[in-house]
């Protein structure tokens, strides 16, 4: 009913009372009803999101994935997930599939309406892997659109074209965007809370010309660098990032960050993000194994 319509009312005749009553059928299947399409789409991403974790399924950690998906369908809809009503222990993260990321002319904000897009994966290993997945890492040109001149977006696309992935993670396309409902604030800030996960476990690919002292860069190339086994190779892109990486072992956190002029929008984010480092700092110092680090960082996030 559109704004300032009065109610339309259905006068009792017999006929109408007739049309109204269910049909009977000597069928003995169950009537169909449609769902409203942002149900039909959100279960088809449920189904889609569960048929991706058995291809993807490893022998030792099926029995996480049969957890994961009993949660995953007891989420009736978008919103219950993203408020997650649903009581999901494990952090599930939108990633978009290869054919919506190579199509597109201009970098998608992420939208409810695009689901079709989508896939849900656990940011935990054996649901994301290098071979299957792809974290990028980019600086935002504008706060309105990360990449308003879709330049970003056609270099990933050049670099990304040949290679053997299925699916994406790009924040601007990947976490709900401002302005935001309550319930997708909430996703949001948990996405911000477990990103260290899929950056641990996917591909990481990356541009940065020219450098900037972006924190969430450091913050994303510093994951990689130092929970990964094989890291990332150093470029001029990501030279002046591991260089500051080693400092942080030399003269310590704070005093890198301030050094360099490494700003973010947020203080909660910094704060966040220091201590996170902090950690990681330490842990490496103790000369902690990676396969332990990474069980660390696992449980605490």
């Amino acid at each position: 009913m559109k704004n300032g319509e009065r109610p339309r009312t259905l006068a009792l005749t017999s006929k109408n009372i007739i049309a109204s009553l269910p049909t009977i059928s000597n069928s003995s299947e169950a009537p169909s009803y449609a769902l409203p399409p942002h149900l039909t789409a959100w279960r088809s991403l449920v189904s889609r999101s569960v048929a991706t974790w058995d291809v993807l399924a490893i022998a030792d950690i099926v029995p996480r994935k049969d957890f994961s998906k009993s949660i995953l369908e007891g989420c009736h809809s978008l919103d219950e997930f993203l408020d997650d009503k649903c009581g999901n222990p494990f952090m599930l993260w939108f990633f978009q599939k290869r054919s919506a990321f190579m199509l597109q002319t201009r970098m998608k904000k992420w939208s409810r309406d695009k689901l079709d897009d989508y896939v849900l994966l656990r940011a935990s290993r054996g649901f994301v892997t290098r071979l299957d997945c792809f974290f990028v890492s980019y600086f935002w040109r504008t706060p309105n659109h990360s990449d308003p001149d879709e330049e970003y977006l056609r270099l990933h696309q050049a670099e990304l074209a040949s290679q053997t992935w299925s699916y994406i993670w790009v924040d601007w396309t990947c976490m709900p965007q401002s302005p935001r409902l309550s319930m997708e604030e909430a996703f949001f800030h948990r996405c911000l809370r477990t990103m260290s996960g899929i950056i641990r476990d996917c591909g990481f690919v990356s541009f940065y010309p020219p450098f900037e002292p972006r924190l969430w860069i450091l913050y994303e190339i510093a994951e990689c660098v130092l929970t990964c086994v094989r890291g990332i190779v150093m470029t001029s892109d990501t030279q002046p990032f591991l260089q500051h990486i080693d400092e942080m072992f030399e003269i310590g956190v704070q005093t890198t960050l301030v050094t360099h002029g490494y700003r973010c929008s947020f203080d909660r984010d910094r704060q966040y993000l220091t201590s996170w480092w902090e950690l990681l700092v330490l842990l490496k110092r103790l000369n902690v194994s990676i396969d332990s680090l990474r069980a660390i960082m696992d449980n605490i996030a």
